[in-house]
């Protein structure tokens, strides 16, 4: 009887060690995330800097869902006079209209930018 109960004893010893994590695993995961899907482009106009709203979409049941609103960003070539050459911008429709109203550079003094960096 304790020999049967010495081995069992030993046994169950072995079936445990078995299940207890070595000091030198590897982890499943890799710590590091790969580049591609940490980096994202913010949809921002270069001029005015207007970006995405909050807000709620609202069901007919008044459930409230989050939501962005984002700004109506278009890419476009502008002649600057002050620079005398053009400036590839990424800019809102309504800052758009406020260039075409007062011209490229007395909007980018209004909004404080440097064309320069564009």
């Amino acid at each position: 009887m304790a020999l049967l109960r010495s081995l069992l004893l030993c046994a169950l010893a072995l079936g445990c060690s078995a299940f207890a994590t070595p000091s030198l695993a590897q982890p499943l995961r890799p710590a590091t995330r790969s580049a591609a899907s940490s980096v994202q482009m913010l949809r921002v106009c270069d001029i005015s800097g207007k970006k995405a709203n909050n807000a709620n979409r609202v069901s007919f049941s008044n459930k409230h869902n989050a939501y962005l609103q984002q700004p109506n960003l278009q890419t476009k070539k502008f002649f600057s006079p002050a620079l005398n050459r053009t400036v590839k911008l990424k800019i809102a429709t309504s800052t758009l209209r406020t260039i075409r109203k007062n011209g490229l550079d007395e909007t980018a003094s209004k909004y404080g930018v440097d064309l320069s960096k564009f």
